[in-house]
């Protein structure tokens, strides 16, 4: 009696962790950087009630994590295309409540429509990172063109072939 009574709670809380989603991957499908949302497709599969399982659906109207601060002062921007893989998080709480400021009539914790995501988790790492570990630098890098902070220097390469390498200067 005890064993079928321990059994019917697991099941219970499976049941009810069924629907509670926390972090996936995921892959940019558009993007709108008016709004700085995303539609993303979620990578694997869930399963069903019955058993069978299912592809995740299309998530719309993602907010998109940018790093910026101070007011939206400082900020680093970089494109974002469709295929751009990602980490997409699912709140505790409705977003729409934060986005517009209401109050939310809905109790959706973890749920799909509480998606925003972290563009830049690839499932295959960038070799720049390899190489700013073992340089100890900063690289940015678009087609080519790249700037490098190593401790004291600053380094600029364009692919037109323009190099400049320049000693940081102190500014007080």
């Amino acid at each position: 009696m005890l064993q079928e009574f321990t059994q019917e709670m697991k099941n219970n809380i499976q049941d009810v962790l069924r629907d509670v989603h926390t972090i996936i991957p995921g892959k940019i499908v558009t993007f709108n950087p008016d709004k700085c949302e995303a539609s993303i497709l979620p990578f694997g599969k869930f399963k069903k009630p019955d058993g069978s399982m299912m592809d995740y659906p299309q998530l719309n109207e993602v907010p998109v994590y940018i790093i910026q601060g101070s007011g939206q002062t400082a900020t680093i921007v970089y494109p974002i295309k469709p295929d751009d893989e990602c980490l997409v998080l699912f709140s505790e709480q409705a977003l729409d409540t934060w986005r517009s400021k209401a109050e939310s009539t809905t109790d959706l914790k973890f749920d799909l429509s509480n998606a925003s995501a972290i563009v830049g988790m690839f499932s295959k790492p960038n070799p720049l990172i390899k190489e700013a570990c073992n340089s100890d630098a900063l690289i940015i890098e678009k087609d080519g063109d790249r700037v490098l902070l190593k401790k004291g220097n600053i380094y600029v390469h364009s692919s037109g072939h323009i190099t400049l390498t320049a000693p940081m200067i102190d500014l007080n």
